[in-house]
């Protein structure tokens, strides 16, 4: 499987874009931000995000060139930050919390034209946010345009898009963006594998529309719906290396994951010093997923958030922050699956046909959660910020309460340097509602917490020149760990006790540690540019086997190095090289043979004690610019991966597991594009 997305990615990559829009008056490029708070030099515009080599004109791609992010194992496509996994993050759009903003192949659900700022907040984040104990994402698209109309459509062979935007009344206006993804129309007739065909060829489509209009007293009120559909079907020849090995997936393997959200947000100018915010949302979020003949599951979830925060100055020192979080959550789960419970921290994989326990079981959840936070901005000093907080939190299906404390110190020690240090206690409700459904899961199962910690130091060297160094550490409790082997760990029990024993547990913990240095450079003297280097160390413990390792997302060394150089009004020229440590395996020792049906299962060493080779690659990208009376026109060419390092991600093995190829990430790609602005 994870062959046949490197090679759809690679075909896909070679593409051309075009780009065309026309407006009633010139358009001003929309900043995107990607900022930890109060930080100088830490904005980069949407231009130098779409121009970044290999970001494929998606500006939150560019998370993956800051440090300590990784996308790389290929098992997610969401982002994995400092040690946590990427079931730890909080996504956050327009106020409203979403599911999820990247895609099955890792691009964004948001159309670049609407985006106004995101912020990613990796650790120790404020008392407003909440459900997080990893990172949280917080994206927010821009006002719709009031004073001009607006087309822009975007076609490549990746996805074609289209964004209408229009003012309705003085004080108001609308847009709607569509995209579609393209690759479903050609990708069969690329691909030369004889062992699957698709079922299902792997698609997606997003949709975003924003209506906003400015009330008397510089209020403002908003109404968004945002929503997305992923899907993809395979069905493998039964004589395929891949049958021999599962024989369970004999029938394929189809997913189809979509969400549905639409909100409204009202921002309040209740005085010079006091804003209020409140905004109310709904999900409609659906997954089903078959593996083989016989195995189903499907869980609806319907969402329900109402949201208020309010801040003040209560006097020249002190910003008062304080809001209140009120969330329901309905889920309709069910399925039949003969296989056993799975978890990708104490396993290295879960094989469907190594079970003869079958369930078969509806459940119904209804879950609500209440979140209460207060925090304090207190200005000691023109030098010294504290940010004290407390976040209070209930959930009625744990019957958990949490009271956690944050705190935040900002301190200018000499003019120009700055000290940073902050404190958090976090804690997650598992998303994965199989692990705490009836039958499936473990309905006794607690929240996942972690506390965080970050000290850290920046220099302002001259006006365009950045230099931070941050470091963290995190603590992670009651992780969430599937049922353990039976011949390994509960060899003493009958199948009957061994399948009494909960599905899934909470008998897991671990840390993560690291640094990280940042340098960002604005543009001046005709460049502009960033460096990136983060190391970091990922532990994990099985309580249940004493067992300790390395977390399946640990990588060391991640090193970014972007630059862009302006040659003249018309050229530019940019680069990105990356490097990273190698991704983490657990060898195969050995094998066993299993009868009806017919097949072998690998026996594994050490979990996680293997690491392959460290991969980097670079990335090239020029620019030609041509001006004209009333529109421009943009020429560019990329190349991917320049000196074609054959970067190795994972093996692949026989049926038999005597043998074994590389998998390894994109070759050279050389891509075209034109972007043209009527």
């Amino acid at each position: 499987m994870s062959r046949l997305f490197v090679k759809a990615t690679s075909l896909a990559a070679i593409c051309l874009t075009t780009s065309f829009s026309y407006a009633d008056n010139e358009a001003v490029l929309d900043n995107i931000r990607i900022t930890a708070k109060d930080d100088p030099l830490t904005e980069i515009s949407t231009k130098k995000l779409l121009r970044m080599p290999g970001a494929g004109n998606d500006p939150l791609r560019a998370i993956e060139a800051l440090p300590g992010v990784t996308f790389t194992t290929g098992r997610r496509a969401e982002p994995a930050v400092r040690g946590s996994s990427p079931d730890d993050n909080r996504y956050i759009i327009d106020f409203m919390p979403v599911l999820n903003i990247f895609h099955f192949d890792g691009s964004s659900l948001l159309n670049d034209n609407v985006i106004e700022n995101f912020t990613l907040e990796a650790a120790a984040f404020d008392a407003q946010y909440n459900d997080a104990t990893g990172a949280v994402i917080e994206a927010n698209s821009r006002a719709p345009y009031t004073d001009r109309k607006q087309a822009v459509i975007d076609f490549s062979l990746l996805k074609a898009g289209i964004l209408l935007e229009t003012p309705i009344t003085e004080n108001s206006a609308a847009y709607l963006s569509v995209r579609q993804s393209l690759i479903h129309l050609y990708i069969e007739n690329l691909l030369d594998d004889d062992d699957f065909q698709f079922t299902t060829v792997p698609e997606y489509y997003d949709y975003q529309a924003k209506y906003q209009i400015q009330l008397s007293g510089g209020d403002t009120l908003s109404i968004q719906a945002l929503g997305t559909r992923d899907k993809a079907g395979l069905l493998f020849d039964d004589e395929s290396d891949q049958i021999k090995r599962e024989p369970g997936l004999a029938g394929g393997i189809k997913f189809n994951s979509h969400f549905h959200s639409q909100g409204i947000v009202l921002e309040n100018t209740l005085s010079e010093t006091t804003q209020l915010k409140t905004g109310f949302s709904h999900m409609l979020s659906d997954f089903s997923l078959g593996l083989g003949l016989d195995n189903n599951l499907k869980a609806t979830s319907n969402d329900y958030t109402l949201r208020t925060h309010l801040s003040t100055d209560i006097n020249l020192n002190h910003t008062l922050r304080t809001g209140i979080d009120i969330f329901e959550r309905q889920i309709d789960f069910k399925g039949d699956f003969t296989a056993p419970p799975c978890d990708l921290t104490s396993k290295p994989y879960c094989p469907v046909s190594d079970s003869q326990e079958r369930i078969v079981e509806n459940d119904n959840l209804k879950i609500y959660n209440y979140d209460v936070f207060i925090a304090d901005d207190w200005f000691v000093s023109p030098t010294l910020t504290l940010t004290p907080g407390v976040l209070w939190s209930y959930d009625d299906y744990s019957e958990q309460t949490f009271t956690q404390g944050k705190f935040k110190l900002r301190w200018e020690f000499i003019d120009y340097w700055w000290l940073n240090t902050a404190w958090g206690q976090y804690h997650k409700f598992t998303d994965n509602f199989g692990e705490v459904a009836k039958g499936f899961g473990n309905p006794d199962l607690r929240q996942s917490t972690s506390d965080h910690y970050t000290l850290g130091v920046e220099h302002q060297i001259d006006e365009s020149t950045l230099i931070k160094l941050d470091t963290y550490y995190k603590t992670f409790g009651d992780l969430i760990i599937s049922r353990q082997d039976k011949d390994t760990v509960y060899p003493t029990l009958t199948e009957d006790q061994y399948q009494a024993l909960p599905r899934y547990t909470n008998d897991a913990d671990g840390d993560a540690y690291g640094f990280e240095l940042f340098i960002n450079k604005s543009f001046s003297e005709g460049w502009y540019g960033w460096l990136s280097a983060a190391y970091s160390e990922t532990r994990r413990h099985n309580k249940i086997t004493g067992e300790d390792f390395k977390y399946a997302y640990d990588q060391p060394w991640i090193i970014n190095l972007v630059s862009n150089h302006e040659l003249n009004e018309d050229w530019t020229i940019g680069f990105k090289w990356r490097y990273q440590s190698g991704q983490l395996i657990t060898p195969i020792i050995d094998t066993r043979s299993v009868t009806n049906p017919d097949y072998v299962i690998p026996i594994y060493g050490e979990l996680n004690s293997k690491r392959l080779a460290d991969s980097h690659k670079l990335d090239i990208r020029l620019d030609r610019n041509y001006q004209y009376k009333s529109w421009n026109m943009d020429l560019y060419v990329e190349a991917l991966n320049v000196y074609n390092q054959a970067n190795v991600t994972s093996y692949e093995y026989n049926a038999d597991y005597t043998e074994k190829d590389d998998v390894t990430g994109l070759p050279t790609i050389i891509s075209f594009g034109i972007k043209a602005n009527l």
